[in-house]
């Protein structure tokens, strides 16, 4: 849908009636809203800021079996995790690839290695085979800036995403923007009612593109909102039987050496938990920190201990020793961990589970979503779209959706990468982009190849970055220059501040 007519689509909003509204553009939201749209649902999806903005801009970019599951011998979440990523390997192969991960294990005894390797036999084995056989190697690409505590390594098959999990994550909306299906991003909710005579949920929302306030009515809700899902469903009185508990994920992202080939793995100093480091274009991103945080707002800015302490553990396994300066970006999100509600303990975020829970209220048609991940998420949305088809039934026969495959993109270098990357233009008319942060952070990678969030270690790119801005430009009164200006400042209280009390 080109900018025109999502424009105008935004505008006749008011008064509209939809099967489904979701609240959330994240991976979990985005998903069902195309499994929705397939099944011949009206549908639309409102977020608040932009698509991909939370939790789902700042993944590993794997998806993965549940590897580390195998520690608590919950050998179902394994298979349906590991039958879940074949079936992404299949169906969405131009965006989800094989992928060789490279786990170097602590220096312990032959019993422990082959306990280890043992274990890799048993999740290949409950992946049905699929995979790469796991193997050990004493040679491998890596050994070059690795220091010499790593001279053994044991290799098995996961899966990974192509581009980013940001761009994954828009591919599911695009295809899918038509009179019967809409995605709006920056359009929060401010508030609504349910009508049981009705049977039907009235949402008011504030429309911040077109900068108006408009009505909509739908047969169900689902609160797909992630780490904000508590939130919403205070806001709405929604009681439910679940809540989340909030874990802080830091990775650094920093100059990839030319030998690094694959992801690595590696255990923590306290061999709880495993730490990866990955190869992403130009830089490889090491982490994540796994921390408790009470608000999702205190899980999405680093914090110089973060950097400090993944910097502390990343040295420990290179040659070369990596300081607070060669760090190009720094990549932070908060990932929701579903509990009872009545949860009160203090357990470290690693032992909590990464299930996924969906609640269905008992007194209105409203659906709320715990946990889940990019890995499952089609399960999810297949598994959310039952629910629906069950009070819910599909009042007009439409053609089903398709994920758009191929788009002959517009595509522009940038300073500093060999990579092209869309044009902010492109990205405006085609991909409802609306700020230049959406363009560098969330459109492109180019916020997290290139240092201090695209501007360069030196601020050498700042005039680049105004020509970008133009595309921005909406006759508002906001000029480029105060576009570049703002996200200055983002980037000096997010970046600059925190390395320089590391």
């Amino acid at each position: 849908m080109n900018i025109e007519k999502h424009l105008t689509a935004r505008a006749d909003l008011n008064g509209r009636n939809y099967d489904v509204v979701i609240i959330g553009g994240g991976i979990s939201g985005v998903c069902l809203y195309h499994h929705l749209c397939e099944a011949g649902y009206s549908v639309l999806l409102v977020e608040k800021a932009d698509f991909s903005g939370g939790t789902s801009q700042a993944s590993a970019m794997m998806i993965w079996g549940g590897l580390l599951y195998l520690r608590t011998l919950d050998l179902g979440t394994v298979w349906k995790l590991s039958k879940s990523r074949e079936r992404m390997l299949r169906d969405f192969s131009e965006w989800v690839k094989p992928c060789t991960f490279r786990y170097l294990p602590r220096q312990r005894s032959v019993y422990w290695r082959f306990l280890v390797h043992a274990s890799l036999y048993v999740y290949w084995l409950l992946g049905l085979c699929r995979r790469g056989k796991p193997s050990a190697c004493n040679i491998f690409p890596e050994l070059e800036f690795l220091s010499k505590q790593h001279r053994r390594a044991l290799n098995y098959e996961e899966a990974q995403l192509q581009t980013s999990d940001a761009r994954f994550v828009l591919q599911w909306l695009l295809s899918n923007q038509d009179d019967y299906c809409q995605a709006i991003n920056y359009c929060p909710v401010v508030g609504g009612s349910y009508d049981p005579h009705g049977k039907v949920w009235n949402l008011d929302l504030e429309d911040q593109i077109i900068n108006c306030q408009q009505s909509v009515r739908a047969r169900c809700i689902v609160n797909s909102a992630g780490v904000w899902a508590d939130t919403l469903n205070a806001q709405f009185q929604i009681d439910s039987p679940y809540k989340h508990v909030l874990s802080k994920g830091v990775f650094v992202g920093i100059p990839r050496e030319s030998k690094h080939e694959v992801p690595l793995i590696f255990d923590t100093p306290d061999g709880q938990d495993g730490v990866a480091m990955i190869p992403w274009g130009p830089v490889s991103l090491w982490g994540p920190t796994e921390t408790a945080v009470d608000t999702p707002n205190a899980g999405f800015c680093a914090d110089p201990s973060d950097v400090i302490s993944l910097l502390s553990d990343l040295n420990r396994h290179l040659k070369k020793k990596m300081t607070a300066a060669d760090i190009v970006s720094l990549r932070c999100g908060v990932r929701p961990l579903a509990v009872h509600k009545s949860y009160n303990g203090h357990d470290h975020p690693f032992r909590l589970s990464r299930r996924h829970r969906v609640h269905l209220d008992r007194d209105s048609p409203w659906i709320s979503v715990y946990g889940s991940k990019i890995t499952n998420c089609v399960l999810l949305a297949e598994h959310i779209t039952k629910i629906i088809g069950q009070f819910v039934p599909v009042r007009d026969a439409r053609p089903r959706a398709t994920i758009r495959r191929t788009v002959d993109m517009e595509m522009i270098s940038f300073p500093g990468l060999d990579q092209l990357v869309p044009s902010a233009t492109w990205c405006v008319q085609q991909e409802m982009c609306c700020t230049l942060e959406d363009y560098l952070r969330r459109r492109t990678n180019i916020s997290q190849w290139v240092p201090r969030g695209g501007l360069g270690a030196n601020g050498e790119h700042r005039n680049y970055l105004l020509q970008l801005s133009e595309a921005f430009v909406d006759g508002k009164g906001t000029t480029a220059e105060e576009m570049v200006e703002t996200y200055e400042r983002k980037i000096e209280h997010q970046f600059d501040r925190v390395l320089a009390e590391c």
